[in-house]
């Protein structure tokens, strides 16, 4: 058994605990960026962004004592060089984004942009007008044009809030919870000591200092009813036009239940 983290911006507080032995779990760990679902091993406990859970449904339970869920701010935004309601029709292009990233702005495109999709890109190159970047970038103002918080968006349509990463394990483990409950204690260190994580992140990247804190800030660690709510919702709306799977993971019982 392993536990296997996407090493991510907003996964930070989690991550860097773990990185600079601030917290210790009791089994392997490994911190990988851009995780997903096809990387992982069939006895691997997993810190996933959350729009790979699809993929796991048959062999795999949400645990919902972790999670990411942003507050009013997320990092996850879309750019375009003229406000979005200029534009009707262009090609979307997904640079380094996530499958959460995707399905978000699949599922917002339309809805609250009243923007059509001509298809989508994954390369650095073409003429798409809309292009969603995730991470560092994605709370770092453009040089030129426009970026919207997808995050704040998505709250805007729905009322709920936006589930970036979720922990799953594998249908037949049992007893995860002391992975569970040092995972939660490396994340309320992470809290605790956000400011050093921070400073840690500043000091690997260019970054705006007071949107990382807007951001870090309203980040919540739980996956509650709402999140829960809002993971299926993303789902549904955005997963139109791919082959991504449309159930996740069902939620684990307590045990003895």
């Amino acid at each position: 058994m392993r536990v296997v983290i996407d090493d991510a911006l907003v996964t930070s507080q989690l991550t860097m605990p773990l990185r600079e032995g601030w917290a210790t779990l009791p089994v392997p760990f490994e911190l990988q960026k851009g995780l997903t679902a096809a990387d992982l091993a069939p006895d691997d406990i997993a810190f996933i962004p959350a729009g790979e859970a699809t993929d796991l449904a048959a062999t795999h339970e949400l645990l919902p004592g972790v999670a990411v869920v942003y507050g009013n701010a997320g990092a996850i935004a879309m750019r375009a060089p003229v406000r979005p309601d200029g534009i009707d029709e262009t090609p979307i292009r997904l640079y380094h984004a996530s499958r959460t990233a995707e399905l978000l702005i699949r599922a917002l495109l339309r809805p609250f942009f009243g923007i059509t999709a001509s298809g989508f890109e994954t390369g650095d190159d073409g003429d798409a007008q809309i292009v969603v970047v995730e991470g560092i970038e994605a709370i770092t103002p453009p040089q030129a044009g426009f970026q919207e918080d997808l995050a704040r968006a998505w709250f805007i349509l729905t009322g709920l809030p936006m589930v970036s990463h979720v922990l799953v394990a594998p249908k037949d483990m049992s007893g995860p919870d002391p992975v569970v409950d040092a995972l939660c204690k490396a994340v309320e260190t992470g809290v605790e000591r956000r400011r050093d994580v921070r400073v840690k992140i500043a000091e690997q990247a260019e970054v705006d200092r007071d949107r990382l804190v807007e951001v870090t800030n309203a980040l919540r660690f739980q996956l509650d009813a709402k999140g829960a709510q809002s993971l299926h919702q993303l789902i549904a709306r955005g997963s139109w036009g791919t082959a991504y799977g449309r159930d996740l993971p069902p939620p684990r019982r307590p045990a003895g239940v």
